[in-house]
C-alpha cells in the first residue's frame, strides 16, 4: 500500500507537471540561466521508450556548468573563485545527466551524447548505447552513452555497432575522459552493455524514488 501511495504521489506531483510544461532555459547573466522548473526533479527521467537528457556542457565546450540541486537552475561551476574551465580539450560529446537519477555520490547520472553541439540547457531524447566504466581518484565514476533518437548515428543499438560501423569513435570517448583531469586520475575499468547501462538507470532512478518521496 505505502508503494502505491508514493507512486501515486509521484505521478500527481511529477509526471503530471512536467508533461504540461515544456521546460525553457535563458541566461541569466554570464554565469548562470534561469529555469522553468527544477531541472533535476520536475523533468521526467522517460518519455515514449527514450531517456531524457539535460545538457550542462555542449559538445566542444570546455566550461564546466552544473545544475545545482537546491534550487535546480544551472551555473557556471567555481573553483578558486575563478569560473571553472578544464585543461583539456572540448567535451566530445554533449554531456549532462538524465533527470529524477541518483547515483552513489548523490548527483545525477552522468551521461554523454555523442552528436553535434546542442545549447546548454537543452533537453535531448536520447538512446542508450552502453556505458563506460571509469574510477575516477579510487572512486566509481560511470558515464552512460547515448546517441540522438534522429542523429548521424539513428542506426547503432549498441557499443559493438558502434565500434564495427564506426571504430574509431568510442575509443576517442575513452581516451578523452581517461586524460581530461590528468595522468593516473581517471582509470578505464571496462564498458557495460546498452542493456547494463539501462539496468543501471532504473536503479539510479529508483534510488532518486527512495530518497525524494
Amino acid at each position: 500500500m505505502i508503494s502505491l501511495i508514493k507512486i501515486f504521489i509521484f505521478f500527481i506531483i511529477v509526471v503530471i507537471p512536467s508533461l504540461a510544461k515544456e521546460v525553457t532555459c535563458k541566461q541569466d547573466g554570464k554565469y548562470s540561466m534561469i529555469s522553468s522548473m527544477h531541472l533535476i526533479n520536475d523533468i521526467v527521467y522517460k518519455e515514449n521508450g527514450l531517456h531524457n537528457v539535460l545538457i550542462e556542457i555542449p559538445t566542444g565546450s570546455r566550461q564546466k556548468w552544473e545544475v545545482q540541486h537546491e534550487n535546480g537552475q544551472l551555473s557556471w561551476e567555481f573553483k578558486n573563485k575563478k569560473p571553472r574551465e578544464i585543461k583539456f580539450l572540448g567535451y566530445p560529446g554533449n554531456y549532462g545527466f538524465i533527470p529524477q537519477t541518483r547515483s552513489g555520490d548523490g548527483d545525477p547520472l552522468d551521461i554523454i551524447v555523442l552528436s553535434e553541439s546542442v545549447n546548454r540547457g537543452d533537453i535531448l531524447k536520447i538512446k542508450v548505447i552502453g556505458m563506460l566504466h571509469l574510477e575516477d581518484t579510487g572512486e566509481e565514476d560511470t558515464k552512460i552513452i547515448a546517441i540522438r533518437d534522429n542523429g548521424a548515428f539513428v542506426d547503432i543499438e549498441t557499443l559493438g555497432d558502434m565500434l564495427l560501423k564506426y571504430p574509431n569513435v568510442i575509443p576517442i570517448v575513452k581516451e578523452w575522459f581517461e586524460g581530461y583531469k590528468g595522468p593516473g586520475k581517471m582509470l578505464f575499468q571496462g564498458y557495460g552493455t546498452a542493456k547494463e547501462a539501462i539496468q543501471h538507470i532504473e536503479t539510479a532512478h529508483g534510488k532518486w524514488l527512495k530518497d525524494t518521496f
